[in-house]
């Protein structure tokens, strides 16, 4: 068989191919907001946390029993910046962060609890606890939302 024909042959069957799978074609689902953060680790590093800024070894996050998007951490934060790697040891990795840089954490609360997930770690945006003291953060990474509740000094 000659090249040419090779080639049209091959160019029908395609042809074929896409109009056959044409028939069985489904509605379009678009889907609105933003999907789960899917994860089974959620750290954070910083001047606030317990363990500073070791990306090898941060403070841990502890899932939630009943729903596992759900992480949350009490205990001691000291005033200055953290953020959220979802991983250990990598700073190009993937974080949870504050939309604006210097969300601050405070005896009040978080100024806004919504997160977002910077999959390079950029632009480098931070959480600026404003009190030290006993905290408990809680990241509910299905709705995009972190509280934080002041406890004790």
């Amino acid at each position: 068989m000659k090249p040419i024909y090779k080639f049209l042959s091959m160019a029908v069957l395609f042809v074929a191919m896409i109009l056959i799978s044409c028939d069985g074609e489904k509605d379009l689902v678009v889907i609105e907001g933003n999907l789960p953060i899917k994860t089974e680790t959620l750290y954070m590093v910083g001047d606030a946390t317990p363990t500073g800024w070791n990306i090898d070894a941060p403070t841990a996050f502890t899932p939630s029993t009943e729903d596992a998007l759900i992480f949350s951490y009490e205990g001691h934060l000291n005033t200055g910046e953290l953020k959220c790697p979802l991983k250990t040891g990598n700073w190009g990795g993937v974080f949870v962060m504050p939309v604006n840089n210097g969300c601050k954490i405070s005896k009040s609360g978080i100024e806004e609890s919504t997160i977002s997930l910077m999959p390079t770690g950029q632009p480098d945006n931070k959480w600026r606890v404003e009190d030290a003291g006993t905290y408990k953060l809680t990241f509910d990474l299905r709705n995009w939302v972190v509280s934080a509740t002041y406890i004790s000094e």
